[in-house]
């Protein structure tokens, strides 16, 4: 009798654990973004209000060129590789010859969600992926434009007729999709070029050009896609939708205008 009420608590007491627990990881999440969102703002503070970096090219080719000329963050992530080190260097990070952003933050832990379930190999050993978060392709001094047309962000007073509370900077990218530090976000191909994370019961992360963050419901049943665990299989990436899907409805709205 007391080993079936045990179980029975047990089981009542379970799913709001693990509510809360996902609760508390979004909430990390949340802080750590607005954390490095505050270090966005410093630097374009202290660079003529020019927007830090995020070319995706230089970014892949470990081309930085120090403080205040560099890209936010630099590598390429790539989880399904062994011994690919941008997986696990958080020089890539912190450092000013490689990261812009980096003497704002100073911390590692910054870019990276508990949530993430991925491993990385490198030689014998396993380690998590050093970055789950990306800045939209749209903001970037040093950018080029996703699609002709449209407005690519480079100091934060182009952020007229899309508002700085409108205007997306930081999200939480789904670990088997990141690669580059850039979230690209596709304003006339109907596709999802990169997946958001889903893993705070349906949620993710992501921050505004003035300076608040959110918790965003991601609704699609093309985001909600299971979370891997240990070794990467499945790459998110490209995945042709609806026009009408939410989430790139959502997603477009708040990346650019028309020019």
């Amino acid at each position: 009798m007391v080993i079936a009420i045990i179980a029975i608590l047990a089981a009542l007491l379970l799913p709001t654990l693990a509510g809360a627990k996902a609760r508390a990881n979004a909430l990390y999440c949340m802080g750590n973004l607005i954390q490095l969102q505050n270090a966005w703002h410093m630097y374009e503070n202290e660079n003529n209000d020019f927007i830090a970096g995020n070319n995706w090219q230089s970014e892949a080719g470990m081309n930085g060129s120090g403080r205040g000329n560099s890209n936010w963050v630099t590598g390429w992530l790539d989880p399904r590789q062994s011994n690919n080190t941008d997986n696990t260097n958080t020089l890539l990070l912190t450092d000013p010859q490689w990261a812009s952003l980096g003497p704002y933050t100073q911390s590692a832990k910054l870019y990276h969600c508990p949530a993430s379930r991925l491993i990385v190999q490198e030689g014998n050993g396993y380690y998590p992926l050093v970055r789950t978060f990306s800045m939209s392709s749209w903001m970037g001094f040093n950018g080029t434009a996703w699609n002709q047309g449209y407005q690519l962000f480079r100091k934060c007073a182009d952020l007229a007729r899309l508002s700085p509370g409108d205007g997306l900077v930081f999200v939480e990218e789904r670990d088997d999709s990141i690669d580059d530090g850039l979230f690209a976000i596709d304003m006339m191909v109907s596709q999802l070029a990169n997946f958001p994370s889903s893993y705070h019961a349906g949620s993710g992360a992501v921050t505004f050009a003035d300076g608040h963050a959110e918790i965003h419901r991601w609704r699609s049943t093309e985001v909600l896609v299971p979370q891997q665990s240990g070794v990467e299989v499945v790459k998110h990436e490209f995945l042709p939708v609806s026009p009408n899907n939410p989430d790139l409805v959502w997603l477009r709205a708040h990346a650019t205008n028309p020019n």
